[in-house]
């Protein structure tokens, strides 16, 4: 192999590190300095970034998945009791009535459909709960969901809590259907089921 002379200034320091290292490897000086150019021009550097950036995406997502079934894990408390089914309904009245004014609709109607639909994106609700929620808004006095029907929808794969998610999209003109259980500032449903409609004033919305 043709070789060529290279002349480089080098830390004197640095020059007796490496020629340690030459000597313990068993090398002169000339090929430890050789191989250790080949080794870092042929060291593929790009393919360590993708490597380390797909192991970093796939630590990512297993973090990410392990804190959505954390928060899913928490929203898992008793069941509704029938004082926390009403408070909780009459929670939904109040922000409905509150948000009809502030974004200024055409009608209820068209407020109730714009929120329905914030709400039937769900895996566990139905035209039945469509129709007995609708009642409570539009009817005094009306049936409102009972605890066997707001239990019901806590089975729901998508979000534990559709209602409570619903209002806050519907609020914030999100994604149908987008789960808000780790949403810290809206109220949350354990503090919706004790407090009620009281807490709609207090909202800022």
């Amino acid at each position: 192999m043709k070789r060529t002379q290279l002349n480089i200034n080098i830390d004197a320091d640095l020059l007796k590190e490496i020629k340690a290292s030459a000597r313990k490897s068993g090398k002169s000086l000339v090929e430890y300095v050789n191989d250790l150019f080949r080794k870092e021009l042929h060291n593929d550097a790009s393919g360590d970034i993708e490597i380390r950036l797909s192991n970093h995406e796939k630590r990512l997502q297993f973090i990410e998945e392990n804190i959505l079934s954390d928060i899913k894990q928490n929203m898992k408390i008793s069941d509704f009791t029938p004082q926390e089914a009403e408070n909780f309904n009459d929670f939904v009245k109040a922000i409905f009535k509150k948000e009809l004014k502030r974004k200024q609709y055409n009608s209820p109607t068209d407020a109730w459909h714009d929120f329905v639909s914030h709400l039937n994106c769900f895996d566990k609700w139905d035209e039945k709960c469509s129709l007995r929620l609708k009642e409570i808004l539009f009817i005094d006095h009306g049936d409102a969901l009972n605890s066997d029907e707001m239990n019901s929808l806590k089975g729901s794969e998508m979000c534990p809590s559709p209602i409570r998610t619903g209002i806050i999209n519907w609020i914030n003109n999100s994604e149908r259907g987008q789960c808000c259980c780790s949403n810290s500032n809206f109220p949350s449903e354990k503090l919706i089921r004790e407090k009620g409609a009281r807490l709609v004033s207090e909202l800022e919305i």
